[in-house]
């Protein structure tokens, strides 16, 4: 998954936006998020358009700034923090500079969720990132969840699972 994919995600249960999401490991090796967080602020030609797109996007709301400062990345990655805390300036309203735009959109395109979870705060539902394919978000409606799959999904990562998921979670929790 690409965090860019939260600007326009929603419950799929209560249609809230934005989720928050809980980052677990990149699909990207650290050593490409390095080379990412590395270039950020290099001149980089072919993504004026690009860039000229992400600050039209910020500034009509297609960019979600709510959606990308509900990320919390425990991947343990430095690269990813570096970018991510580069990208917040922008996403807290602050002034642009091309190194903030390069950041935001280095952070959201370039690198590849592995696994996560991403967790409704209106109805309390979460939903898994990865569980069933590798960096895709399991949206699915209750009724098509299966339980034994996600109850194993989050016993492994139990250790990070917010405890509200673990105690008030939706549609399964620890028993």
């Amino acid at each position: 998954m690409k965090p860019w994919l939260l600007n326009i995600l929603a419950c799929p249960m209560d249609k809230h936006h934005p989720l928050e999401a809980y980052f677990y490991r990149w699909e990207t090796p650290e050593a490409e998020m390095e080379k990412i967080a590395a270039e950020v602020g290099k001149p980089k030609m072919e993504r004026e358009d690009k860039y000229r797109i992400l600050k039209k996007q910020l500034g009509d709301g297609t960019i979600s700034p709510p959606a990308m400062r509900a990320i919390k990345d425990l991947t343990g990655s430095k690269a990813a923090n570096t970018l991510l805390a580069k990208a917040s300036k922008l996403l807290q309203g602050k002034p642009e500079s091309r190194e903030d735009i390069d950041a935001l959109y280095s952070y959201m395109n370039l690198p590849d969720l592995g696994e996560g979870l991403l967790f409704c705060p209106e109805c309390d539902r979460w939903y898994p990132i990865g569980s069933a394919v590798e960096s895709i978000p399991e949206m699915m409606p209750d009724e098509l969840r299966e339980e034994e799959k996600d109850l194993e999904w989050l016993k492994k990562w139990g250790a990070v699972v917010p405890e509200k998921v673990l105690k008030n979670g939706k549609p399964f929790k620890p028993g």
